[in-house]
């Protein structure tokens, strides 16, 4: 699906605009470039499940896109994709279990930011690289189930013509 500029209010429907041709509309945002709402132009009469996977599979896209870029820290934008979480996840296991064992520790450093504009940031202390750790985890938490609302809250009526 694609977002179309200018929206003012949230439609889910699908609209018939020409004798075979049909626009399917879903949701509702706002960005930079203004607010939207995402339309799929389709030259027939799509049936409902189609519709259905089409929505779905547009609000999983926004939930992972939310995830992986959507996430800041200390005002510093992070980057979730899936290898820095498996090597955000993997360092913090192991600072936890040095510091565990009152062993020295040595905290990561991570780039943040943008290619464009990269910040180095070196943890300081452990209890700062935990505060990190439970941050990027809650934001992952609360996205998925941000994500979940969402499905539960379509008005699927708008799709059956």
């Amino acid at each position: 699906m694609e977002k179309m500029y200018g929206a003012v209010e949230r439609f889910d429907g699908i609209q018939q605009i020409g004798r075979t041709t049909f626009e399917v509309f879903y949701g509702f945002g706002e960005d930079e470039n203004g607010k939207f709402q995402y339309r799929q132009t389709l030259p027939y009469k799509p049936p409902f499940d189609f519709v259905k996977d089409m929505v779905l599979t547009q609000i999983n896209a926004n939930t992972q896109e939310k995830i992986t870029s959507g996430f800041k820290w200390n005002d510093l934008l992070v980057w979730l994709s899936e290898a820095n979480q498996l090597n955000y996840s993997r360092d913090f296991l192991v600072a936890s279990h040095l510091h565990e064992r009152g062993e020295q520790l040595e905290l990561p450093t991570y780039k943040f930011g943008t290619d464009d504009a990269p910040i180095y940031y070196t943890f300081e202390t452990f209890e700062e690289f935990k505060s990190f750790s439970a941050a990027w985890a809650k934001h992952i938490s609360d996205t998925v189930r941000d994500g979940w609302h969402e499905k539960a809250n379509v008005d699927w009526s708008g799709y059956e013509i």
